[in-house]
């Protein structure tokens, strides 16, 4: 059940702009260890290319993002992270090496959760808040344990348009739900221009806008499926610009909304 029953402040929807790096990571999952030529390159362009046009964009429009960083990556680019870091924006796990989470075992699960968190802490003293399952793919155990250890909020489901407690949570484990419909993987994997790409993300937008729900965005920074190339950057410029220029929008960090649908008595700021 739905937690939120408005927006704080009188605000009509909120936005998360969210960001799956999804760099070598994804590479490593099918050819662990091997080089990276040609196509199995895309991942290593996101982030040395497309992640600095995805945060140039950000700071353009004033938006704060939620990076969702598999742990192999975190610690492949270290100067990357500290960028992203530096900027103000929030950083979540996202695996280690981009695992299928519902082929794992609640204890495998447990280990490449660790894995990840370990390495967030060495580079940035802290595990992660938040997560968001690799490809969407979770087993029923997830979220429980998740929440066992002491993660805040996961954006994996798709089945609400608004925040609410997991009810495998332990009563501490907000779900900020996602539609792929709201992702430029979608587009960009059919080859769209970014004119295209830029309508259908702003049509999602406002049409969760007139429901009052929470519009999540998922970006990449890729150079097959995400927005790091240099037109397709494009895109996302007319979209932040689209969601700035509406009134009564909270644009928020997943973080900052999870605390919201966890006390919905606070400010939201």
């Amino acid at each position: 059940m739905s937690v939120v029953q408005r927006w704080p402040d009188g605000r009509q929807c909120s936005v998360t702009v969210t960001v799956n790096f999804d760099g070598e990571s994804v590479e490593q999952s099918v050819l662990p260890g091997q080089p990276l030529w040609g196509r199995y390159s895309y991942g290593r362009y996101g982030a040395q290319a497309g992640i600095g046009r995805l945060l140039d964009a950000f700071a353009r429009h004033g938006v704060r993002a939620t990076f969702f960083v598999p742990g192999w990556d975190v610690e492949r680019y270290p100067h990357v992270m500290e960028r992203i870091a530096a900027a103000g924006h929030e950083l979540a796990g996202h695996g280690y090496a981009h695992e299928n989470f519902s082929a794992l075992p609640p204890e495998g699960q447990r280990e490449v959760l660790g894995r990840s968190e370990a390495a967030f802490e060495r580079a940035f003293g802290a595990r992660p808040a938040g997560w968001r399952a690799p490809e969407g793919l979770m087993s029923l155990e997830t979220r429980a344990i998740l929440a066992e250890r002491g993660y805040r909020y996961d954006s994996s489901y798709n089945d609400d348009d608004l925040p609410y407690l997991a009810p495998d949570g332990g009563g501490h484990l907000v779900e900020l739900p996602v539609f792929w419909s709201s992702s430029d993987r979608n587009y960009y994997t059919l080859y769209r221009r970014s004119s295209v790409v830029a309508a259908g993300l702003i049509e999602d937008f406002r049409a969760m806008y007139a429901v009052g729900g929470l519009c999540t965005l998922i970006l990449h920074p890729r150079g097959d499926y995400g927005s790091g190339r240099a037109e397709r950057v494009r895109a996302v410029d007319a979209l932040l610009q689209a969601i700035r220029e509406t009134p009564r929008v909270w644009l928020a960090t997943c973080g900052e909304v999870a605390d919201w649908a966890l006390d919905p008595t606070s400010t939201g700021d």
